[in-house]
């Protein structure tokens, strides 16, 4: 056993979705991606080709949020980011099989305005369709543009293989003309310990992953300049848990999507919890929530303490 110093978030606020959207008649809302621009959340969802702009403190607002239907290529989309340099927004597909046992990850095109463009292949084999990319992400290095896309599971594998920590992989992407090149492979520092990844961000020379079955993100300082791809990160990072119930157990199952608020602020959304999970992880998905990371003189329940972990520490608990 090692050491680790754990670190937590602390909730804002959160709300349903659902709670938000009046004269809505939709049942489901399994988000999945949320990338903020101009103000505004933007929101899609795994099972529905639909976009919700929603401003971040709708609280002290009385706008009312929008839902768009896209005119796609996809069922749903995994996540949503926006290249700014061409005014596109791009949507991730997870995974479409291509030929013998060959899967794709693809993307559908929009403008700014949301009006569709075109699709397109990320160049890059998968093994499974459920077990593609799960977030992706715009980054600015060394005078180059790169789309980077994570795995799902550890080093890109499904099954228990993909399950086991420490092999956290994300591929990076070069546009060629309408097209994607695979350019190489980002490896996350060993210390990040988690079962899974779903979400990406990148902020203020940071990147940040976020996991849903360890319930979990991490954050990690990028090289500005020199080093490989497999030398992007100055150090370890830092990994913070979502709250926990009483019991230490996970109440936050299915968080999908995040995004930086700033002022040490990110919003995170949820898919709708699965038919085996535990009643508590039911009250909380299908959500719009807000976090903070905390300061180190901020007396709360949630603030840092040293312990000791066993390798299933960043797991979900039943």
């Amino acid at each position: 056993m090692n050491p680790v110093k754990e670190l937590f978030l602390e909730l804002v606020y959160e709300a349903r979705i659902k709670d938000l959207l009046k004269g809505i008649t939709h049942e489901h809302f399994e988000a999945s991606g949320v990338y903020l621009k101009d103000g505004y959340l933007h929101i899609i969802f795994d099972d529905d080709p639909t976009l919700l702009r929603i401003r971040p403190d709708w609280r002290g607002t009385t706008e009312e949020p929008v839902l768009l239907r896209l005119k796609e290529t996809g069922a749903g989309y995994e996540d949503i980011t926006f290249q700014s340099s061409a005014g596109h927004w791009l949507c991730l597909i997870e995974a479409v099989k291509t030929g013998h046992d060959i899967y794709l990850a693809g993307l559908d095109v929009f403008d700014e305005s949301f009006s569709f463009l075109r699709s397109c292949w990320l160049h890059f084999p998968l093994k499974a369709g459920n077990k593609g990319f799960e977030g992706l992400s715009i980054m600015h290095h060394e005078a180059n543009e790169y789309l980077l896309c994570i795995c799902e599971g550890n080093d890109c594998k499904s099954g228990a293989k993909g399950a086991k920590p420490g092999k956290g992989r994300i591929q990076a992407f070069k546009q060629v003309g309408e097209e994607w090149e695979h350019t190489g492979t980002i490896p996350l520092p060993e210390a990040v310990w988690c079962k899974d990844y779903v979400s990406l961000a990148l902020h203020n020379g940071s990147l940040t992953v976020l996991s849903q079955a360890s319930s979990a993100l991490w954050t990690g300082h990028i090289r500005s300049e020199g080093g490989a791809w497999d030398d992007l990160f100055i150090d370890d990072g830092e990994t913070y848990l979502f709250p926990r119930d009483e019991k230490g157990r996970t109440i936050y199952c299915n968080l999908e999507g995040m995004a930086w608020l700033g002022n040490g602020r990110l919003v995170v959304v949820s898919d709708r919890a699965k038919r085996d999970q535990p009643g508590r992880c039911t009250r909380k998905d299908q959500s719009i929530h807000v976090f903070r990371l905390l300061d180190e003189g901020q007396p709360t329940n949630w603030r840092m303490k040293m312990i000791f972990l066993e390798e299933s520490t960043f797991q979900s608990h039943e």
